[in-house]
Protein backbone atom coordinates (compact mmCIF):
# COMPACT_ATOMS: atom_id res chain seq x y z
CA UNK A 1 0.00 0.00 0.00
CA UNK A 2 1.59 3.46 -1.03
CA UNK A 3 1.06 5.88 1.79
CA UNK A 4 0.58 9.37 0.64
CA UNK A 5 3.94 11.65 1.26
CA UNK A 6 3.50 14.98 -0.01
CA UNK A 7 3.69 17.30 2.76
CA UNK A 8 0.16 19.14 3.84
CA UNK A 9 1.98 22.38 4.69
CA UNK A 10 5.34 24.50 4.27
CA UNK A 11 7.35 23.90 7.08
CA UNK A 12 9.17 27.07 7.98
CA UNK A 13 11.56 28.62 5.49
CA UNK A 14 13.04 31.59 6.70
CA UNK A 15 11.70 34.78 5.38
CA UNK A 16 9.27 33.14 3.05
CA UNK A 17 7.02 30.92 5.29
CA UNK A 18 6.67 31.56 9.23
CA UNK A 19 3.26 30.37 9.64
CA UNK A 20 0.57 27.19 9.33
CA UNK A 21 -2.73 27.17 8.02
CA UNK A 22 -4.80 27.84 10.70
CA UNK A 23 -2.49 31.07 11.34
CA UNK A 24 -3.06 32.00 7.97
CA UNK A 25 -7.06 31.72 8.15
CA UNK A 26 -6.60 33.99 11.01
CA UNK A 27 -4.95 36.51 9.14
CA UNK A 28 -7.30 36.02 6.60
CA UNK A 29 -10.65 36.40 9.07
CA UNK A 30 -9.39 39.38 10.55
CA UNK A 31 -8.30 40.87 7.15
CA UNK A 32 -12.19 40.60 6.11
CA UNK A 33 -13.34 41.94 9.59
CA UNK A 34 -10.81 45.11 9.09
CA UNK A 35 -12.16 45.77 5.91
CA UNK A 36 -15.53 45.88 7.29
CA UNK A 37 -14.65 48.18 9.68
CA UNK A 38 -12.74 50.80 7.21
CA UNK A 39 -15.74 50.67 4.94
CA UNK A 40 -18.44 51.07 7.68
CA UNK A 41 -15.96 54.07 9.02
CA UNK A 42 -15.71 55.61 5.02
CA UNK A 43 -19.51 55.43 5.12
CA UNK A 44 -19.94 57.33 8.23
CA UNK A 45 -17.85 60.30 7.66
CA UNK A 46 -19.06 60.41 4.57
CA UNK A 47 -23.09 60.22 5.41
CA UNK A 48 -22.10 62.67 8.56
CA UNK A 49 -20.81 65.32 6.58
CA UNK A 50 -17.58 64.91 8.65
CA UNK A 51 -14.83 67.22 7.48
CA UNK A 52 -13.07 64.97 4.53
CA UNK A 53 -9.84 65.58 6.63
CA UNK A 54 -11.21 63.20 9.18
CA UNK A 55 -10.36 60.80 6.43
CA UNK A 56 -6.72 60.65 6.66
CA UNK A 57 -7.55 58.03 9.99
CA UNK A 58 -8.74 55.66 8.10
CA UNK A 59 -4.69 55.42 6.90
CA UNK A 60 -4.76 52.70 10.21
CA UNK A 61 -7.42 50.26 9.37
CA UNK A 62 -6.36 50.47 5.34
CA UNK A 63 -2.64 49.56 6.20
CA UNK A 64 -4.19 46.49 8.90
CA UNK A 65 -6.61 45.28 6.20
CA UNK A 66 -3.31 45.31 3.51
CA UNK A 67 -1.28 44.09 6.41
CA UNK A 68 -3.73 41.12 7.07
CA UNK A 69 -4.20 40.06 3.62
CA UNK A 70 -0.52 40.66 2.81
CA UNK A 71 0.31 38.13 5.81
CA UNK A 72 -1.80 35.19 5.02
CA UNK A 73 -0.73 35.48 0.92
CA UNK A 74 2.80 35.11 1.84
CA UNK A 75 2.18 32.59 4.75
CA UNK A 76 4.44 34.92 6.59
CA UNK A 77 3.34 36.78 10.23
CA UNK A 78 5.82 39.87 10.48
CA UNK A 79 5.07 40.13 14.11
CA UNK A 80 6.68 36.27 14.49
CA UNK A 81 9.30 37.68 11.37
CA UNK A 82 10.21 40.80 14.09
CA UNK A 83 10.72 38.89 17.03
CA UNK A 84 12.83 35.89 15.33
CA UNK A 85 9.76 33.52 15.76
CA UNK A 86 7.98 31.52 13.89
CA UNK A 87 4.83 28.82 14.07
CA UNK A 88 4.60 26.88 10.67
CA UNK A 89 4.19 23.63 12.26
CA UNK A 90 0.74 22.15 10.99
CA UNK A 91 -1.03 21.41 14.74
CA UNK A 92 1.02 24.12 16.95
CA UNK A 93 -0.80 26.94 18.54
CA UNK A 94 2.53 28.48 19.97
CA UNK A 95 5.43 30.08 18.29
CA UNK A 96 9.17 28.96 19.04
CA UNK A 97 11.98 30.95 18.62
CA UNK A 98 14.01 30.91 15.52
CA UNK A 99 17.91 29.70 16.43
CA UNK A 100 20.11 30.56 13.40
CA UNK A 101 20.81 34.27 13.27
CA UNK A 102 20.86 34.54 9.37
CA UNK A 103 17.31 32.82 9.21
CA UNK A 104 16.22 35.74 11.88
CA UNK A 105 18.02 38.28 9.88
CA UNK A 106 15.99 37.10 6.41
CA UNK A 107 12.59 37.10 8.29
CA UNK A 108 13.33 40.49 9.85
CA UNK A 109 13.66 41.87 6.06
CA UNK A 110 10.72 39.91 4.66
CA UNK A 111 8.65 41.02 7.77
CA UNK A 112 9.80 45.39 6.80
CA UNK A 113 8.85 44.37 3.45
CA UNK A 114 5.58 43.30 3.80
CA UNK A 115 5.05 46.72 6.50
CA UNK A 116 6.16 48.67 3.97
CA UNK A 117 3.93 47.04 0.81
CA UNK A 118 0.66 47.51 3.62
CA UNK A 119 1.68 51.04 4.32
CA UNK A 120 1.73 52.12 0.62
CA UNK A 121 -1.75 50.28 -0.21
CA UNK A 122 -3.04 51.67 3.43
CA UNK A 123 -2.03 55.08 1.39
CA UNK A 124 -3.62 54.34 -1.70
CA UNK A 125 -6.65 53.51 0.07
CA UNK A 126 -6.82 56.47 1.95
CA UNK A 127 -6.59 58.72 -1.20
CA UNK A 128 -9.07 56.72 -2.62
CA UNK A 129 -11.36 57.64 0.31
CA UNK A 130 -9.66 61.77 0.29
CA UNK A 131 -11.34 61.32 -3.51
CA UNK A 132 -14.59 60.75 -2.75
CA UNK A 133 -16.69 64.04 -2.74
CA UNK A 134 -18.53 65.33 0.47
Amino acid sequence: MTQNTTPTTDAYIPGVCNINRAEIAYRQRSGYVITAVFIAMLIAFVALGLNRWIRLSLFLPGFLLADCFLQAKNKFCVGYGAAGQHNANEGSSKAVDVADAAAKAKDKQRARTINMQAAGIGVVLTLLALAIPQ
